[in-house]
């Protein structure tokens, strides 16, 4: 499967909308850090979580420590990153990832199931707030979808920045999808291979990589990826 979606050379921090696709760029990690996320392994939950099912909790949050203390347990290889015209990761077996929501539920993605699509944002990224308070509407006046997961996880978390704490900035904005947390070290980012952010992974039924897309993604495309994948999981 080709791959031809590119990512932007320069980005311009604006703190109102911006025109999508855009992303915010990461500097990807040592090495040594990536082959130790190989090392941790666990056997996944037996239950997938369903976002279509439960809505996004906050109030259950009150620890000042949480995020410090988020414990991540994954199985897998790291993928590779996105090129400038294709994805190498597609097609390939997706990590399985246990954590947490942000009310402390735990959690598992990766391997067989419902397809999921996975958003992973940064409380500190402009891009990421803008593509928030877009899809906060649509989901608010759409729901989300019951023949696809939807998930988004909160990484690169970092008090020093912007927009912390995260669970403040997703209770502010209302959003209803249901939020991952990933550990200090942003392991759960780095074994998918994200490098900008926003950034969209699709794991499909059968627990591999369709799709990968750094950058905004906004209403009208995520609709249509959306209804495509629902074609497909009704076809199944």
């Amino acid at each position: 499967m080709g791959y031809n979606h590119s990512i932007p050379q320069t980005y311009t921090p604006l703190t109102t909308y911006t025109p999508y696709p855009t992303s915010t760029s990461v500097p990807p990690p040592s090495e040594e850090i990536r082959v130790q996320t190989v090392l941790v392994t666990t056997t996944p939950s037996p239950e997938p979580f369903f976002a279509s099912s439960t809505k996004a909790v906050w109030d259950a949050y009150s620890d000042p420590e949480f995020y410090g203390n988020v414990s991540v347990e994954l199985k897998g290889l790291p993928l590779p990153y996105v090129r400038e015209k294709f994805d190498p990761a597609v097609g390939l077996k997706s990590p399985t990832v246990e954590s947490v929501l942000l009310d402390g539920t735990p959690v598992f993605i990766g391997g067989e199931g419902p397809t999921t699509i996975l958003m992973v944002l940064a409380h500190w990224c402009p891009h990421c707030r803008n593509e928030v308070r877009e899809l906060t509407k649509h989901f608010s006046d759409e729901g989300l979808p019951e023949t696809v997961r939807v998930m988004s996880l909160a990484t690169a978390i970092d008090s020093s920045k912007a927009n912390y704490p995260p669970h403040k900035w997703f209770k502010n904005e209302n959003w209803p999808v249901p939020v991952i947390v990933d550990n200090p070290d942003s392991v759960i980012a780095d074994i998918f291979g994200v490098n900008s952010f926003p950034f969209f992974i699709v794991i499909d039924q059968a627990g591999d990589i369709a799709l990968r897309i750094p950058g905004r993604m906004g209403v009208d495309t995520l609709e249509r990826l959306i209804e495509a994948l629902s074609g497909l999981e009704s076809r199944n």
